[in-house]
């Protein structure tokens, strides 16, 4: 029995037997034979709520050891005493009440679990994790998408968001109004948000801040939405959810040590990273591309295209602009598809930050879409979208680079600031592909960064050519590190420990 659910039932034992001894002083008829009537509706009420319970070992320890045939017994006494009011029949209310209160104490615990994700298209993010958790029937698991809010400044206002309705078809969604926290009380919640007020782009509903669910959650566990290279930055580790967090939850021990020195330190957990497990299961599988795609790609390789919040904060209209010549480049490039997967973020970004440029960033898209460059993704799961591809095309810095690489495929990053023609360097001199794809620091992807040396042209040749091997085995010895568990099973080894650390107290 969850420990929220057990204090309710003592309380209400408490109060039954507080109600049969003042029986004992009563002389008067009608006082007694309301408190009696209390008896007997306070027990039926506790009757009602055990027969509601859904877990299955509450459902059979209530049955094992008869506690509503107690309450039933309770009931046929408090008929007695109504009857034949006498000390012996008192004792014998508060003697039941003692017997089902030693019945309650030795149920077995069980546990009360939210996942409170935000965007579907972070799901992955928690995903492994709550499958192990979903398994095991001592917890009472649900996953319960929380609204949040998009800042619109062209209109200076909060969008409201809510996608409840965009997760898997596995997954079952109990919407967030049937899932109020002050009520339910959970022993444990898995966030992936940890912003709080400190994000001018998006933000969770403040119910959901951390020191709101400081008040009403047992523990809280924080999953990161993103994966890197190996390592916190310095803003991220001044996030207050990470000093509330009980657990957090990051990808390998040298992501742990950039958090050393901070009071929470000993509370991290390098375990790896379910968007791992997820993308590294998919590519094993060889997973066919999203029916959504709906497009031929049969014997073309496929590159995923990835443009982030980052990258357009800091080029915006030079990178729009490259983009549509890029756009235009790989329209006549009939060996590849490019797969254009613009952040989750991106577009309430540019609502927020950089409003002047909506209108020319939606029309990029309309010319991307009516030109049938490619396919413009949009589907929620990204993990998919990278297992089905072959490449890695984009901005210079992203979580799904990661992701490439656990998966034994080469990642381009394009210049958002310059075009290279090679029609306007006749005599360049074309690099190999072993020298350009390196690691330039310890925080770095491995990674090609375009060049006149070496254009998206000469990586598309080689891609096709399948003259990448060597590049990809040097990118295998460089990422070594980059995570703990990556035999996809961090999802396993976080519900293991926590439910380890749990049992204890």
């Amino acid at each position: 029995m969850v420990k929220s659910e057990k204090e309710h039932y003592e309380k209400a034992l408490e109060s039954l037997t507080n109600l049969c001894s003042r029986l004992a002083e009563i002389t008067d008829e009608d006082t007694k034979n309301q408190v009696l009537t209390r008896c007997q509706e306070a027990a039926i009420v506790l009757g009602e709520r055990l027969e509601g319970c859904t877990n299955p070992i509450d459902v059979r320890t209530i049955k094992e050891y008869g506690v509503i045939k107690k309450l039933e017994d309770f009931c046929e006494q408090v008929y007695v005493c109504s009857q034949e009011f006498n000390s012996h029949n008192i004792v014998a209310l508060k003697s039941l009440i003692a017997e089902i209160a030693v019945l309650l104490e030795d149920f077995p615990r069980t546990y009360r679990v939210a996942f409170l994700p935000y965007k579907a298209s972070m799901w992955d993010s928690l995903e492994s994790i709550w499958k192990c958790f979903a398994a095991d029937e001592r917890c009472e698991t649900s996953v319960v998408p929380i609204p949040y809010f998009e800042a619109n400044r062209k209109l200076n206002q909060w969008d409201t968001c809510y996608e409840g309705d965009q997760y898997p078809d596995d997954v079952p969604v109990i919407h967030f109004q049937e899932y109020l926290l002050g009520e339910k009380k959970p022993d444990l919640v898995f966030v992936h948000n940890p912003f709080d007020q400190h994000n001018h782009v998006t933000t969770v509903h403040p119910a959901y801040y951390s020191q709101e669910l400081r008040k009403h959650c047992g523990k809280i566990v924080y999953v990161p939405y993103f994966v890197n290279p190996g390592y916190l930055s310095g803003d991220y580790n001044e996030l207050p959810l990470l000093y509330r967090a009980d657990y957090i939850v990051l990808q390998s021990e040298k992501m742990k040590e950039t958090s050393k020195g901070f009071p929470y330190y000993d509370r991290v957990l390098p375990l790896g990273s379910p968007k791992f497990d997820k993308v590294i299961q998919l590519n094993n599988a060889r997973v066919a591309p999203p029916e959504e795609w709906k497009i031929d790609m049969s014997g073309k390789k496929k590159i995923l295209l990835n443009t982030t919040v980052t990258d357009f904060l800091e080029s915006g209209e030079k990178l729009m602009e490259n983009l549509r010549k890029f756009f235009e480049k790989v329209s006549t490039m009939d060996e590849i598809v490019i797969i254009w997967r613009p952040h989750p973020l991106l577009e309430g970004t540019v609502k927020a930050m950089r409003p002047q440029f909506i209108e020319k960033f939606q029309q990029l898209m309309d010319y991307f879409t009516e030109n049938q460059v490619g396919v413009l993704d949009r589907t929620p799961d990204v993990s998919r979208a990278v297992a089905a591809t072959d490449a890695y095309v984009g901005s210079h810095y992203s979580s799904i680079m990661a992701l490439f690489e656990v998966c034994d495929k080469p990642v381009f990053c394009f210049d958002s600031q310059k075009i290279y023609e090679t029609e306007s360097e006749p005599e360049r001199k074309r690099a190999n592909a072993e020298d350009v794809f390196k690691m330039n620091g310890e925080f770095d992807f491995f990674a090609c960064h375009e060049s006149m040396a070496y254009t998206f042209e000469d990586f598309v040749e080689d891609l096709v050519g399948e003259r990448l091997g060597k590049v990809l085995e040097n990118q295998r010895i460089a990422e070594r590190g980059i995570s703990n568990n990556l035999d996809g099973t961090c999802g396993i080894k976080v519900y293991e420990y926590i439910m380890k650390d749990l049992s204890r107290g």
